[in-house]
C-alpha cells in the first residue's frame, strides 16, 4: 500500500459529515454513546450495523457515482479486477454490509490522475415496489474533494438521510451542506443526530500496490450489479413542515 507523503496532519483525522438534505437542524444537547467512528478501519461500521439488522442479503442498493464533468469510474469487490467500468455517472447496486472500492480515470479536470475512493455501505433506502432503480444513493465527489486527493490529503465524507420531519423541498439525498468536524470528532455521529447515516465516502491518500496491498483494500466481497443510470429528481414522499420559523444550522 502506498500512502501520500504529502498529509496535512490537521486534516488527516478530519471528516465532512455531508448532508444530501436541506439545512439540518442543531443537535441535540444531551450526550450519548455513539458506538460508530468513521476513524474505525473501512468497513467495520458496515458490519456491525449488518449484524445488528440483519438485512435482507438478495436486497441491493442502487448508489450513482458523480463527478464534476466525465470520468471513467471502475467498482471493485474484494479483487483487484474490476466488476464494471463506466462512464460518470455510473450506477450500480451494492449490498449493506460491505466495502466497496471504486477507481476514477480519465478526468479532464484532472489529466493522468488516478483515485481509488471507497464506499462503506451501512443503510439502505426503503423505495416503493418495483422501482428502487429510481432511488440510488447519490455519491457525488465535487471538484474540491478531487483537488483534495489530489494533492495528498484524505477526505472522508458520511452521506446521511435527513429526518423527513426537518427536510425542506427537494430530494433529501442530493442537497449538501457539508459541515466540518474538527480532528478527533466523530462524522458519523454528527450524521446520525439529523437523520440516518447511508454510506461513508473516502478518498485520498491510498492507491493499490500490487501484492502488498492489504486483503480488504478491494472491498469485503460484497455483491455488486451493474446498472443503468436514471434521472436525478426520481421523486421523493415528504412529510410537510408545520412550523413556520426557519431552520437554523450549525457550523
Amino acid at each position: 500500500m502506498k500512502v501520500a507523503t504529502r498529509q496535512l496532519l490537521s486534516l488527516l483525522f478530519a471528516a465532512f459529515a455531508v448532508s444530501r438534505t436541506a439545512t439540518a437542524q442543531n443537535p441535540a444537547d444531551a450526550p450519548y454513546y455513539q458506538p460508530l467512528n468513521d476513524r474505525l478501519p473501512p468497513g467495520y461500521n458496515a458490519e456491525i450495523l449488518e449484524r445488528v439488522r440483519r438485512d435482507d442479503a438478495h436486497w441491493l442498493q442502487p448508489v450513482r457515482v458523480e463527478v464534476p464533468s466525465t470520468a471513467q469510474v471502475s467498482a471493485y469487490s474484494a479483487a483487484p479486477e474490476p466488476l464494471l467500468t463506466g462512464t460518470a455517472p455510473a450506477q450500480f447496486s451494492v449490498a449493506t454490509g460491505h466495502l466497496y472500492r471504486l477507481r476514477l480515470a480519465e478526468m479532464p479536470e484532472f489529466p493522468g490522475l488516478e483515485l481509488f475512493p471507497s464506499i462503506e455501505i451501512l443503510d439502505r433506502l426503503h423505495p416503493p415496489e418495483g422501482l428502487k432503480e429510481n432511488y440510488p444513493i447519490p455519491v457525488v465527489f465535487d471538484e474540491a474533494d478531487l483537488r483534495a486527493a489530489a494533492e495528498g490529503l484524505l477526505v472522508t465524507r458520511v452521506i446521511y438521510l435527513e429526518r423527513p420531519q426537518i427536510a425542506a423541498s427537494g430530494d433529501p439525498l442530493r442537497s449538501e451542506r457539508a459541515q466540518t468536524v474538527a480532528p478527533g470528532g466523530n462524522a458519523i455521529d454528527l450524521a446520525a443526530r439529523h437523520g440516518r447515516p447511508m454510506i461513508i465516502v473516502r478518498i485520498g491518500g491510498r492507491v493499490p500496490s500490487g501484492p502488498d496491498s492489504p486483503p480488504l483494500f478491494f472491498g469485503t466481497g460484497g455483491p455488486l450489479v451493474a446498472g443503468e443510470p436514471v434521472v436525478n429528481d426520481a421523486g421523493v414522499a415528504r412529510i410537510p413542515r408545520r412550523s413556520p420559523n426557519p431552520v437554523a444550522s450549525f457550523p
